[in-house]
């Protein structure tokens, strides 16, 4: 996985397992979305992510930058989603 911060002390930069993280935060104390946090978790990059679970790459960026919520998203790219990250959807709103 590639590391959000240049100077992230984990190995695998996996914020979702740094002991710097809060839910909801990151490191540096900015945002994290629960897709961020739950597909971090899951080890998986975007790509794959859009490539699970059919949602396009974009929305997968936009929602995790900000620029949509999980809320406005239609209930299919929800549940597609929430099945491949292997969640309930309602984890990610």
């Amino acid at each position: 996985m590639r590391r959000k911060y240049g100077d992230c002390i984990r190995d695998d930069g996996n914020c979702s397992l740094c002991s710097l993280v809060n839910y909801g935060r990151d490191c540096h104390n900015r945002d994290i979305t629960k897709l961020t946090w739950t597909r971090m978790a899951n080890e998986m990059t975007q790509p794959e992510l859009a490539r699970k679970s059919g949602v396009s790459l974009r929305l997968i960026q936009k929602i995790e930058n900000g620029e949509a919520s999980a809320e406005n998203v239609t209930a299919k790219n929800l549940i597609a989603l929430a099945d491949a990250l292997e969640c309930n959807p309602k984890d990610l709103i």
